[in-house]
C-alpha cells in the first residue's frame, strides 16, 4: 500500500476539523445551557421582586393614609373642643360683666323710686334697653308657680288668695341671660289656706 495522496489527506483533515468543530459546538451548547436557563429565570425573578415591592409600597401608602385620617379626626375633635371651651369662656366673661352692670342698674332703679326725677328715669330706661339688647330679661315672679331653678324662697306665708307653691311677693328681682338664669329672684311663696282652701285662686 502506497502513501496517501493529497486528496486523501485533505479529506481526512476536513473530517478531523468537522469532528473537532462538532465537539466544540457540543461543549459550547452544554456550557451555555445553564446560562440560557438562568437568563429565562432572571426576568421572572425581577418581575416577582417588582410585584413584591409594589405590594409593599401600597401597604405603606395605605398605612400613611390611615394615619392622616386619624390625625385629621383628632385635629377636628381638638378644634371643636377648643371652640366649645372658648365659647364657654366668653359666655362666663359676659355673664360676670352683665352681673356688675345689673348691680348698677338696680341701684339706679332704687334711686328712681326714691326720687321721681325725669332725667334719672330716662337713664334707667336706656340702661334697661341696653341690657335687653344683650339678652338680659327679668324673671317673672308674682303669680307664677315657684320654680327652684329661677326662684329663691326666702319665706312662706299663708295666703287664701293663692294656691300653695305660688309666688306672692318679690323681694329682689332675678334675671336670665338668653333663657339661662344668672341671678335668681328672691321671693315669698304661698303656703295656701291653712283652713283647707289652698286650691282656691
Amino acid at each position: 500500500m502506497g502513501p496517501p495522496d493529497s486528496a486523501s489527506l485533505r479529506t481526512g483533515e476536513q473530517h478531523l476539523y468537522r469532528t473537532i468543530f462538532i465537539q466544540f459546538l457540543g461543549m459550547g451548547t452544554a456550557d451555555n445551557a445553564p446560562k440560557a436557563e438562568q437568563q429565562r429565570e432572571e426576568p421572572a425573578s425581577r418581575e416577582q421582586e417588582q410585584e413584591e415591592r409594589i405590594a409593599c409600597l401600597e401597604q405603606e401608602l395605605q398605612q400613611k393614609e390611615e394615619r392622616i385620617l386619624r390625625l385629621r379626626a383628632d385635629f377636628d375633635n381638638y378644634r371643636k373642643r377648643m371652640q366649645k371651651e372658648l365659647s364657654s369662656l366668653l359666655s362666663r366673661e359676659k355673664e360676670q360683666m352683665l352681673l356688675k352692670f345689673l348691680e348698677v342698674y338696680e341701684n339706679l332703679a332704687a334711686a328712681c323710686q326714691a326720687h321721681d326725677d325725669q332725667g334719672l328715669n330716662m337713664v334707667r330706661d336706656q340702661f334697661r334697653r341696653a341690657l335687653e339688647e344683650e339678652g338680659v330679661a327679668e324673671i317673672p315672679t308674682v303669680g307664677e308657680p315657684f320654680d327652684v331653678a329661677r326662684h329663691h324662697a326666702v319665706a312662706t306665708e299663708c295666703s287664701p288668695e293663692h294656691r300653695e307653691g305660688t309666688v306672692i311677693r318679690e323681694i329682689r328681682k332675678g334675671y336670665s341671660l338668653c333663657d339661662r338664669v344668672i341671678k335668681p329672684a328672691y321671693v315669698v311663696v304661698s303656703k295656701g289656706d291653712t283652713h283647707g282652701q289652698s286650691d282656691r285662686d
